[in-house]
């Protein structure tokens, strides 16, 4: 008899190690590969998009300025992508470069999974699914390599730069870098789980002001146990089916695992109470089916990174720009409370954005980590303006781009040039001149 033990891997090498394959994390590892670096993208599900794919969400929060687009190019490839996947009958006859039109800002989870990989593979990027981040091995402030939970056991691979696209700056805590947590009580915006319901009557289906109020009656007779203060819904684009982003979980730690399942439980227990809701009290969803719900919980915040710069939200009501901005953001401060039902939102000017700097990717305390997620270096108020997917896919690319030019130089990422950095990223495309 023979058993079949777990075997290791031997040990992998590249330019680039991209750690997450979210926008952020495939924003990165396209833009170092186009800039070319030799790229590994390490992702621990099997498919990519992150809270695009797995976490259910849609559409895209628009960061527009005039009702155009702020975030080129990666942004707009990987929304072109999807849009030549759909059916013909259900998309735009042409698709829309500046990315005004509502159609073109719906998620379709597994299109979205489907577009980004083609953008990985069409690079040359080496996508590695199933690859659990473990531990960041450094020596004299730098990560030497990083070792990866995998079917075969633990494997380490080990990169000339390294770009966390975590989300959760997991790469850059365990590398030793100054991470802040929340607001100035501790406090970080709740988690939610996306679902979607099917088999809707749309011309039954009421509207937003009418659903409120249903759901403010099923609140107070202990129906529904979710804090909010309404039911926030999407179309998709099959007209029978909703996509909800409406569930709420507060004072919860993202980074604490038993914290972490615990949210999700609740999470799940909410969208059962829901889908009783829909079906009893909502006009048109008497027939309402759990089309699908997300398989990772969403988490709006957690660390941020020290950075070469800390922005903060002074930048906003500023309107801040910088020599070596790497994005430009028009989205409103919006911070959901994490123990109550409000929002907070403050909104720009429609002709009005700030700006990021490039140093707010670069960690303080390690010599070759960019950061390539929501996670850079800004306060609790400016990340909640700038933690969207459109303006991810710019912060990575932006990483992508600086980690490739690191390799070229053989130099730190603290060593570049950000205003160089910028005329770069405006070469490849992007809306920053």
């Amino acid at each position: 008899m023979s058993f079949a033990n777990s075997t290791t891997e031997d040990s992998l090498k590249c330019d680039v190690l991209v750690i997450g394959g979210g926008p952020g994390g495939v924003s990165a590892a396209v833009m170092a590969a186009r800039c070319g670096a030799s790229v590994i993208l390490a992702e621990r599900y099997g498919v990519l998009g992150g809270m695009s794919s797995v976490g259910e969400v849609s559409p895209f929060m628009a960061n527009a300025q005039n009702h155009t687009a702020l975030d080129a190019p990666l942004y707009v490839d990987w929304s072109r992508k999807m849009w030549s996947l759909l059916p013909e009958h259900s998309r735009l006859p042409e698709f829309d470069e500046d990315m005004r039109d509502y159609n073109t800002c719906i998620i379709s989870k597994d299109i979205s999974a489907l577009a980004l990989e083609d953008l990985c593979l069409e690079a040359g990027v080496e996508i590695l699914y199933g690859y659990t981040f473990a531990e960041a091995c450094t020596e004299n402030e730098s990560v030497k390599s990083c070792r990866f939970l995998t079917k075969s056991g633990f494997t380490e691979i080990s990169a000339q730069c390294y770009i966390d696209s975590t989300g959760d700056a997991d790469v850059a805590a365990s590398a030793g870098c100054i991470c802040e947590f929340g607001d100035e009580n501790g406090d970080v915006q709740p988690m939610s789980c996306g679902f979607k319901l099917s088999g809707i009557l749309p011309i039954l289906f009421p509207s937003h002001e009418k659903l409120t109020a249903l759901f403010h009656q099923a609140q107070e007779s202990g129906e529904i146990h979710c804090l909010r203060s309404d039911i926030q819904f999407f179309l998709t684009e099959d007209p029978t089916v909703l996509h909800f982003n409406t569930t709420r979980v507060g004072r919860k730690n993202p980074l604490n695992g038993r914290e972490l399942s615990e949210a999700t439980l609740q999470c799940h227990s909410q969208i059962r109470e829901y889908l009783t809701f829909f079906r009893k009290h909502v006009p048109g969803c008497a027939n309402a089916r759990l089309h699908s719900m997300a398989q990772q919980i969403g988490v709006r915040e957690s660390r941020r990174v020290r950075g070469m710069l800390y922005q903060t939200v002074e930048d906003f009501y500023n309107r801040k720009k910088y020599e070596d901005a790497i994005a430009r953001v028009h989205y409103q401060i919006d911070i959901h409370s994490a123990a109550g039902k409000s929002v907070k939102e403050v909104h720009l000017p429609e002709n009005e954005f700030y700006e990021l700097s490039f140093r707010t990717l670069i960690p303080l305390k390690c010599r070759n980590l960019l950061i390539g997620c929501r996670a850079i270096s800004l306060d609790h108020q400016l990340h909640s303006s700038s933690r969207i997917m459109p303006v991810v896919c710019s912060i990575g690319q932006a990483a992508g781009m600086g980690a490739a030019e690191a390799v070229r130089r053989n130099c730190s990422p603290m060593k570049l040039d950000g205003i160089q950095i910028r005329k770069n990223l405006i070469r490849q495309g992007a809306k920053l001149g």
